[in-house]
């Protein structure tokens, strides 16, 4: 179970580093495309029939849905679900931390962006750093070996 949790929180680090690239891809993507005449507006955005307008396009559905919406907080569930069976240091709390963080994440600072301010996404930027560290942070704590329940007990002589 060590090695499942291990394996599901460095998932979540490298999931959360695809994030980053597939907003830039997508971002870079979108300026180039502007740059060559294309236009972004409230049509645009609303539009839910239009076929796809540049390559870079699939960076957002990378990011927001399929990612951002499926795969972390799937694996941040999983993880911990794992936790409790996983006997990892401080187990449970980095992957209660890591889920909170993901809520946070996906269901908090979005909306809070939408209805109070683009300030918000920045917010979401700092966060995905914070789950990033911490899904580290709970891989590296997996990878240490598990200490015998005496270690740290007095020795009499």
């Amino acid at each position: 179970m060590r090695s499942t949790y291990r394996f599901l929180a460095r998932a979540i680090a490298v999931l959360v580093v695809v994030q980053a690239g597939a907003i830039a891809w997508a971002f870079f993507g979108l300026t180039n495309w502007i740059n060559d005449g294309g236009v972004v507006d409230k049509a645009l955005i609303e539009c839910t029939d239009c076929d796809q307008m540049f390559t870079a396009e699939w960076g957002f559905a990378l990011h927001m849905f399929f990612i951002g919406l499926i795969l972390i907080p799937l694996i941040s569930l999983v993880l911990l679900i794992v936790s409790f069976f996983a006997k990892v240091a401080q187990g449970q709390a980095l992957a209660g931390g890591i889920f909170g963080l993901v809520l946070l994440q996906v269901l908090v600072l979005p909306a809070l962006s939408r209805e109070l301010g683009s300030g918000f996404g920045a917010l979401h930027g700092v966060n995905a750093l914070l789950i990033l560290g911490l899904a580290l942070h709970a891989g590296s704590r997996a990878a240490e070996p598990a200490h015998p329940a005496h270690v740290g007990q007095r020795v009499s002589t």
